[in-house]
C-alpha cells in the first residue's frame, strides 16, 4: 500500500486502528489559528520519525477546540522519543498562540447549540443549575484511536468518563 505524504494526510484518511493524542483548548481556536496548526502540524508530520523510520501521521483541529495527532503505529510505532517530540510539537503550539492545550481541567460540552468549556470543578455546579445534565454531549478525550475518536468522542456526559459526576 502506498504511503500518504502526511502533508496531505487527515483525520478521516487515517486507519481506524491508529492512536490518537487528543488536546484541548478552553477557548476557541479561531480559522487563523487553526490554519496555523494545520499547516504547522503538516510541517512537523512530515519529518517525524521513530528510531530513523517516518511515522505515517497527521494533525487535526476538530470542533474550535482540539488539536488531534494520529499516527498510524502498523507502520512504524511512535516510540518515547517520537512522542516527546509529539509534545514539543504541541507545547510550541501554546507558545506561539498564548494558549493551554495540555490543561486537563478543562471539560468542553455542547449547550444551546455552541461548544463551550467549564473547570472541572464547576461541573457539579453546572449539573446542580440543569446546565449540563446526563444527555448533554461532552467531548472524550480520552479516547486513544481513530475508531474511539469517531464512535465515542462526542457523547451524552452520562456515556462518558464525566458521568461519575451525575
Amino acid at each position: 500500500m502506498e504511503r500518504i505524504p502526511s502533508a496531505t494526510k487527515t483525520l478521516s484518511a487515517m486507519p481506524a486502528h491508529a492512536r490518537v493524542w487528543v488536546y484541548k483548548t478552553a477557548r476557541d481556536l479561531s480559522a487563523a489559528d487553526q490554519q496555523l496548526i494545520r499547516s504547522r502540524g503538516n510541517v512537523f508530520t512530515s519529518t517525524w520519525a521513530a528510531h530513523g523510520a517516518s511515522l505515517d501521521a497527521c494533525v487535526d483541529v476538530l470542533h474550535d477546540h482540539f488539536v488531534v495527532i494520529a499516527v498510524d503505529e502498523q507502520q512504524a510505532a511512535a516510540s518515547g522519543c517520537s512522542i516527546d517530540k509529539s509534545v514539543g510539537f504541541i507545547q510550541q503550539v501554546e507558545r506561539d498562540l498564548g494558549l493551554s492545550l495540555t490543561d486537563r481541567m478543562v471539560v468542553v460540552y455542547e449547550a444551546e447549540g455552541e461548544t463551550r468549556s467549564c473547570r472541572l470543578q464547576e461541573l457539579p455546579g453546572l449539573i446542580m443549575s440543569g446546565t449540563i445534565t446526563a444527555d448533554t454531549i461532552v467531548f472524550d478525550d480520552l479516547v486513544s484511536t481513530v475508531s474511539d475518536l469517531r464512535e465515542r468522542f462526542r457523547v451524552a456526559m452520562k456515556e462518558s468518563w464525566m458521568g461519575r459526576y451525575l
